[in-house]
Protein backbone atom coordinates (compact mmCIF):
# COMPACT_ATOMS: atom_id res chain seq x y z
CA UNK A 1 0.00 0.00 0.00
CA UNK A 2 1.57 3.22 -1.09
CA UNK A 3 -1.58 5.29 -1.56
CA UNK A 4 -0.61 7.59 1.32
CA UNK A 5 2.83 8.41 0.00
CA UNK A 6 3.06 12.10 -0.99
CA UNK A 7 5.21 11.32 -4.03
CA UNK A 8 2.99 9.71 -6.71
CA UNK A 9 6.10 7.92 -8.04
CA UNK A 10 7.16 6.54 -4.67
CA UNK A 11 6.92 2.98 -5.99
CA UNK A 12 9.61 3.69 -8.60
CA UNK A 13 12.38 4.39 -6.09
CA UNK A 14 15.25 1.93 -6.57
CA UNK A 15 15.01 0.53 -3.04
CA UNK A 16 11.27 -0.06 -3.39
CA UNK A 17 11.70 -1.76 -6.78
CA UNK A 18 14.49 -3.93 -5.38
CA UNK A 19 12.27 -5.08 -2.51
CA UNK A 20 9.29 -5.82 -4.78
CA UNK A 21 11.50 -7.85 -7.12
CA UNK A 22 12.34 -10.22 -4.24
CA UNK A 23 8.69 -11.30 -3.76
CA UNK A 24 8.77 -14.25 -6.21
CA UNK A 25 11.58 -15.82 -4.17
CA UNK A 26 9.05 -16.27 -1.37
CA UNK A 27 6.10 -17.04 -3.66
CA UNK A 28 4.47 -13.75 -2.60
CA UNK A 29 2.32 -11.43 -4.67
CA UNK A 30 1.83 -7.67 -4.32
CA UNK A 31 -1.51 -5.91 -3.80
CA UNK A 32 -1.37 -2.44 -5.33
CA UNK A 33 -3.46 -0.12 -3.17
CA UNK A 34 -3.32 3.36 -4.70
CA UNK A 35 -5.33 6.36 -5.77
CA UNK A 36 -5.99 6.95 -9.46
CA UNK A 37 -3.36 9.70 -9.61
CA UNK A 38 -0.70 7.05 -8.89
CA UNK A 39 -1.76 4.66 -11.66
CA UNK A 40 0.82 5.80 -14.20
CA UNK A 41 3.59 4.96 -11.73
CA UNK A 42 1.89 1.64 -10.92
CA UNK A 43 1.99 0.70 -14.61
CA UNK A 44 5.73 1.41 -14.61
CA UNK A 45 6.20 -0.61 -11.42
CA UNK A 46 4.55 -3.66 -12.98
CA UNK A 47 6.53 -3.25 -16.20
CA UNK A 48 9.78 -3.20 -14.21
CA UNK A 49 8.81 -6.27 -12.17
CA UNK A 50 7.50 -8.80 -14.72
CA UNK A 51 8.15 -11.81 -12.48
CA UNK A 52 5.91 -10.48 -9.70
CA UNK A 53 2.18 -11.20 -9.57
CA UNK A 54 0.16 -8.06 -8.85
CA UNK A 55 -3.46 -7.34 -8.03
CA UNK A 56 -4.83 -3.82 -8.34
CA UNK A 57 -7.03 -3.20 -5.30
CA UNK A 58 -10.22 -1.14 -5.47
CA UNK A 59 -9.95 -0.87 -9.28
CA UNK A 60 -7.29 1.81 -8.72
CA UNK A 61 -9.65 4.12 -6.82
CA UNK A 62 -11.00 6.12 -9.78
CA UNK A 63 -12.44 9.62 -9.35
CA UNK A 64 -15.98 8.34 -8.82
CA UNK A 65 -17.07 11.40 -6.84
CA UNK A 66 -16.41 13.50 -9.92
CA UNK A 67 -17.62 10.86 -12.41
CA UNK A 68 -14.28 11.04 -14.24
CA UNK A 69 -13.27 8.12 -16.41
CA UNK A 70 -10.06 9.48 -17.91
CA UNK A 71 -7.16 8.99 -17.54
CA UNK A 72 -8.20 6.08 -15.31
CA UNK A 73 -9.61 4.11 -18.29
CA UNK A 74 -6.33 4.35 -20.18
CA UNK A 75 -4.32 3.23 -17.15
CA UNK A 76 -6.63 0.25 -16.58
CA UNK A 77 -6.15 -0.76 -20.19
CA UNK A 78 -2.37 -0.46 -19.82
CA UNK A 79 -2.32 -2.52 -16.62
CA UNK A 80 -4.60 -5.17 -18.10
CA UNK A 81 -2.24 -5.56 -21.07
CA UNK A 82 0.35 -6.91 -18.62
CA UNK A 83 -0.33 -10.61 -17.93
CA UNK A 84 0.96 -10.52 -14.34
CA UNK A 85 -1.75 -8.05 -13.18
CA UNK A 86 -5.24 -8.88 -11.89
CA UNK A 87 -7.89 -6.47 -10.65
CA UNK A 88 -9.96 -6.56 -7.48
CA UNK A 89 -13.41 -5.02 -7.79
CA UNK A 90 -13.79 -3.48 -4.37
CA UNK A 91 -13.74 -0.15 -2.59
CA UNK A 92 -15.74 1.63 -5.25
CA UNK A 93 -18.58 2.94 -3.10
CA UNK A 94 -16.16 4.61 -0.70
CA UNK A 95 -14.61 6.51 -3.62
CA UNK A 96 -18.06 7.72 -4.70
CA UNK A 97 -20.09 10.39 -2.93
CA UNK A 98 -21.09 8.54 0.25
CA UNK A 99 -24.49 10.20 0.45
CA UNK A 100 -25.64 10.33 -3.16
CA UNK A 101 -23.96 7.58 -5.20
CA UNK A 102 -26.18 5.51 -7.45
CA UNK A 103 -25.59 2.00 -8.74
CA UNK A 104 -25.52 3.22 -12.33
CA UNK A 105 -22.59 5.54 -11.46
CA UNK A 106 -20.38 2.48 -10.93
CA UNK A 107 -21.37 0.50 -14.00
CA UNK A 108 -19.06 2.21 -16.56
CA UNK A 109 -16.09 1.52 -14.31
CA UNK A 110 -17.08 -2.10 -13.69
CA UNK A 111 -17.72 -2.65 -17.40
CA UNK A 112 -14.33 -1.24 -18.33
CA UNK A 113 -12.49 -3.44 -15.84
CA UNK A 114 -14.21 -6.54 -17.23
CA UNK A 115 -13.64 -5.44 -20.81
CA UNK A 116 -9.91 -5.00 -20.16
CA UNK A 117 -9.09 -7.80 -17.72
CA UNK A 118 -11.64 -10.36 -18.88
CA UNK A 119 -13.41 -12.73 -16.54
CA UNK A 120 -10.24 -14.68 -15.64
CA UNK A 121 -8.31 -11.84 -13.97
CA UNK A 122 -10.95 -10.03 -11.89
CA UNK A 123 -11.96 -10.84 -8.34
CA UNK A 124 -14.50 -9.58 -5.86
CA UNK A 125 -13.49 -7.67 -2.77
CA UNK A 126 -15.89 -6.75 0.00
CA UNK A 127 -13.85 -3.90 1.52
CA UNK A 128 -15.66 -4.48 4.79
CA UNK A 129 -15.78 -2.64 7.18
CA UNK A 130 -14.60 0.44 5.24
CA UNK A 131 -17.49 0.16 2.78
CA UNK A 132 -19.88 0.88 5.66
CA UNK A 133 -18.98 4.56 5.19
CA UNK A 134 -21.17 4.50 2.06
CA UNK A 135 -23.33 1.35 2.14
CA UNK A 136 -23.68 -2.09 3.65
CA UNK A 137 -22.16 -5.32 2.44
CA UNK A 138 -25.40 -6.72 1.00
CA UNK A 139 -26.01 -3.57 -1.09
CA UNK A 140 -22.44 -3.67 -2.44
CA UNK A 141 -22.88 -7.30 -3.57
CA UNK A 142 -26.28 -6.48 -5.08
CA UNK A 143 -24.80 -3.45 -6.88
CA UNK A 144 -22.10 -5.58 -8.44
CA UNK A 145 -24.53 -8.35 -9.41
CA UNK A 146 -26.85 -5.83 -11.08
CA UNK A 147 -23.96 -4.26 -12.98
CA UNK A 148 -23.05 -7.75 -14.23
CA UNK A 149 -26.59 -8.87 -15.01
CA UNK A 150 -25.48 -10.31 -18.36
CA UNK A 151 -22.62 -12.36 -16.94
CA UNK A 152 -22.80 -16.14 -17.03
CA UNK A 153 -22.84 -18.31 -13.91
CA UNK A 154 -19.30 -19.38 -14.74
CA UNK A 155 -18.12 -15.76 -14.95
CA UNK A 156 -19.80 -14.91 -11.64
CA UNK A 157 -18.28 -17.98 -9.96
CA UNK A 158 -14.85 -16.86 -11.18
CA UNK A 159 -15.42 -13.32 -9.90
CA UNK A 160 -16.80 -14.23 -6.49
CA UNK A 161 -14.67 -17.30 -5.75
CA UNK A 162 -12.37 -19.06 -8.18
CA UNK A 163 -10.14 -16.21 -9.36
CA UNK A 164 -9.21 -15.19 -5.81
CA UNK A 165 -8.55 -18.82 -4.90
CA UNK A 166 -6.28 -19.16 -7.92
CA UNK A 167 -4.45 -15.85 -7.43
CA UNK A 168 -3.87 -16.25 -3.68
CA UNK A 169 -3.41 -20.05 -3.94
CA UNK A 170 -5.99 -20.94 -1.29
Amino acid sequence: MFQSEPDPEFCLQPSFLKAVKTLPEFDFSFDICIYHIQMSAAVQLVQRCPEVKFVLDHVGKPALRDHLLEPWRRHIKNLASLPNVWCKISGMVTEADHESWQKEHLKPYIDHVFECFGSDRVMFGGDWPVLRLATDYENWVETLREALAGASKIELRKLFKENAERFYRV
